[in-house]
């Protein structure tokens, strides 16, 4: 009836449909918790993209 795929991604957002009630609800109680900086921030937006540039350099380099 239900295409695997279909059910797999309408499983995946409705578990992060969740945990972001979650969390916004645990905000809500107690908002010192959930403090972020703003170099953490920056961390979290441009370390992975710093990440994966810094290995396709690499293999590019090592493989001519």
């Amino acid at each position: 009836m239900f295409n695997k795929e279909i059910l797999k991604y309408s499983l995946i957002l409705s578990i992060s449909l969740l945990l972001t009630a979650i969390l916004k609800f645990i905000g809500y109680l107690n908002p010192n918790v959930l403090l972020i900086n703003k170099f953490l921030v920056l961390l979290l937006v441009f370390g992975p993209a710093l990440l994966v540039t810094i290995i396709l350099a690499f293999k590019k380099i090592l493989n001519p």
